[in-house]
């Protein structure tokens, strides 16, 4: 297939029957996640008999582009159908997707904490669904991310990796921040078993916003408007990942699995400039070669890391201070955010002045040789 236009970062609604079809009733009964009537006429989801959100994230679909629906029959077949998707992919000139998660949550953690067996059946059940109605439908233009269980242990976490490779899965998606879930920690030797096998395997590590990091966020005044809370919380996320990356440099990880790569996800890349020039400068003032740290941590960045941008200009600036070989583009459709159906506008705002070759670069070979399509 000719490709013209990655999109790196979409998201998968998953549809009412997904999780119902594909699990024990059995054995979980109404702790299956599941679309419920409220009592005001409204559907929520609920999983394990508790609310987690409406029928669909998908604002940046919908008519007004800010209204959430209220039921399932006001979701746009666009978002959930892979016929519809396609053409709404082919509406804004994106040849192929990379999906992440709604409902199962941008980091894949829905489920966390749940019994290990109802975990790793429910992230089992979403896995298939990209499989079975997705990626057997157009594997040249459906990139699914693995979601993980965590616990069975590192054991089941390697073996659905593993499954999600072998259904046609691009790579997995997981928490940057698990210690704060009360797993071992990212630089634990303990994941040592998922980096080796995602190495092996050659499918990169996507960590989605935050990567479900727990931080200081800074809440808008009691009164605000959805719009100014929901701008203030869009923008003010990117702090929890560039703290996330900048621990990661540090980490020796990479040195010990040279060929891992790691994705980070609607974050943009105006932080990355920053956190390499303080890495690169704490790392000269503490010599830090001299502890094992061979490598600077912005060489550390350029030869492992990715990053995307679908509106920025300005990071654009420092593309090659970056690695312009390791940045994406994404719509981030259908959320709130995301530039479909005007992403050639937003594309020929962000690049104007690039050269033709890098713009290639940056909207199609860097997609193409991450995800090797």
């Amino acid at each position: 297939m000719e490709y013209n236009r990655i999109d790196v970062d979409s998201h998968l609604q998953e549809k009412p029957n997904l999780w119902t079809s594909r699990m024990s009733k059995e054995k979980w009964g109404d702790r299956i996640p599941q679309l419920r009537e409220m009592p005001d006429g409204s559907e929520k989801w609920f999983v394990n008999e508790q609310p987690r959100s409406g029928p669909a994230i998908c604002e940046g679909v919908m008519p007004d582009r800010e209204t959430p629906p209220r039921r399932w029959e006001d979701v746009p077949s666009i978002i959930y159908e892979a016929e519809g998707r396609m053409s709404a992919m082919d509406q804004d000139h994106v040849d192929a997707q990379v999906f992440y998660p709604n409902i199962t949550g941008t980091t894949g953690d829905a489920f966390f904490g749940q019994e290990p067996d109802f975990e790793a059946e429910a992230c089992r059940a979403y896995n298939d669904y990209q499989t079975e109605e997705f990626i057997n439908v157009n594997p040249e233009r459906f990139c699914g991310l693995t979601s993980l269980p965590y616990g069975h242990g590192i054991a089941r976490t390697v073996e659905e990796a593993k499954y999600g490779k072998n259904g046609g899965h691009k790579g997995v998606v997981m928490m940057s921040a698990p210690h704060q879930r009360g797993l071992p920690h990212f630089n634990d030797r303990y994941w040592d078993p998922l980096w080796k096998t995602c190495e092996e395997l050659q499918i990169p590590v996507h960590f989605h916003g935050s990567g479900g990091a727990f931080g200081m966020w800074v809440e808008p005044v009691p009164g605000s408007s959805a719009r100014r809370a929901r701008a203030l919380r869009g923008s003010a996320g990117f702090n929890l990942q560039a703290q996330f990356f900048s621990m990661m440099l540090f980490s020796g990880i990479l040195d010990r699995y040279p060929k891992l790569d790691l994705v980070a996800a609607e974050t943009g890349v105006g932080w990355v400039p920053y956190v390499l020039e303080a890495c690169d400068y704490e790392w000269e003032s503490c010599k830090l070669w001299e502890d094992g740290f061979a490598r600077k941590p912005s060489d550390i960045f350029r030869t492992h890391c990715w990053v995307d941008f679908w509106y920025e200009t300005v990071g654009l600036d420092y593309r090659h201070l970056i690695g312009i070989n390791h940045i994406m583009w994404e719509s981030d459709f259908p959320h709130p955010t995301n530039t479909w159906p005007d992403s050639d506008m937003y594309i020929e705002r962000s690049l104007k002045g690039i050269p033709e070759n890098e713009k290639r670069m940056l909207l199609v070979d860097n997609a193409r040789q991450l995800y090797k399509l």
